[in-house]
């Protein structure tokens, strides 16, 4: 497929940015993997104990009413009601640990893998982009070729892209959308701008601007003795509070009741 382009010699800048943009994006997520992979476990384990401890604080609050009250406590009603109130703590916590695994035990692309896969990814942009190419909106079989790209590129996997260009060309060829295309961007100046914005904006949010972190090798070490003095801190504060429900339930004389099946 030859793509034709319009006079405006801006064109070349929009398509360079286009990619920087997508490539930066890419280079973030390799970042938030990277992070998780240095940070990750004692991250999780921290709100794995902060969750801990906001539940032991609403179990000490049921505890304090019920004994303010003189009532028993129907344990397994009560059960009930902290697991809801803190079923949307309990989902984070998965999908923390869910994320933390997967960036855990994901791969490292090699050199050539990484730059073979701009060179093909280059090629695939200007047959597809959507942001170049109106077509890809229109017909769901390359909006789903396109999301497969994008996939492929985050990922450096050369054998994906590689087969894909192929499927590309022949969807193009099937769906009669081969040959010259010329390419209308009447707004191609505000276009320019609003990916100038979107690279700014990447570059100067997390995770990019960990990256800096991460390449530090003393402020890594930093960052994992603070992370470790603060998981500390959160278990010493669980401890307590177990303490402190065991001693209402000792001392204060608050019977718990377990209904009979």
């Amino acid at each position: 497929m030859e793509l034709a382009r319009t006079d405006n010699n801006r064109y070349d800048e929009y398509e360079a940015l286009l990619v920087e943009r997508d490539r930066l994006r890419k280079e973030a997520g390799q970042i938030w993997t990277m992070y998780l992979k240095t940070f990750g476990r004692l991250m999780t384990q921290i709100f794995e104990e902060k969750v801990a401890c906001i539940r032991q604080k609403k179990l000490i609050g049921y505890y304090q009413k019920a004994l303010n009250r003189g009532q028993a406590i129907d344990a397994e009603a009560l059960e009930a009601q902290l697991n809801k109130e803190m079923a949307e703590y309990q989902k984070q916590l998965r999908q923390m640990i869910t994320d933390e695994k997967r960036c855990r035990e994901s791969g490292t692309s090699t050199i050539y893998e990484a730059e073979r896969s701009k060179v093909l990814y280059r090629r695939l942009v200007k047959l597809l982009h959507p942001d170049i190419h109106p077509e890809t909106d229109r017909e769901e079989r390359l909006r789903e070729l396109w999301a497969r790209i994008v996939q492929a590129y985050g990922q450096n996997d050369v054998k994906a892209l590689s087969e894909l260009e192929v499927l590309v060309r022949a969807a193009l060829e099937e769906l009669k959308i081969d040959g010259r295309i010329t390419v209308e961007i009447p707004d191609l100046v505000d276009r320019i701008a609003d990916v100038r914005r979107e690279i700014e904006e990447i570059r100067t949010t997390e995770p990019y601007t960990w990256k800096a972190e991460l390449e530090d090798e003393k402020a890594r070490e930093e960052k994992i003795q603070a992370l470790e003095k603060e998981l500390e801190h959160y278990r010493d504060y669980h401890r307590q509070l177990d303490e402190a429900a065991e001693t209402i339930l000792r001392e204060g004389g608050l019977e718990l009741v377990w209904r009979m099946n």
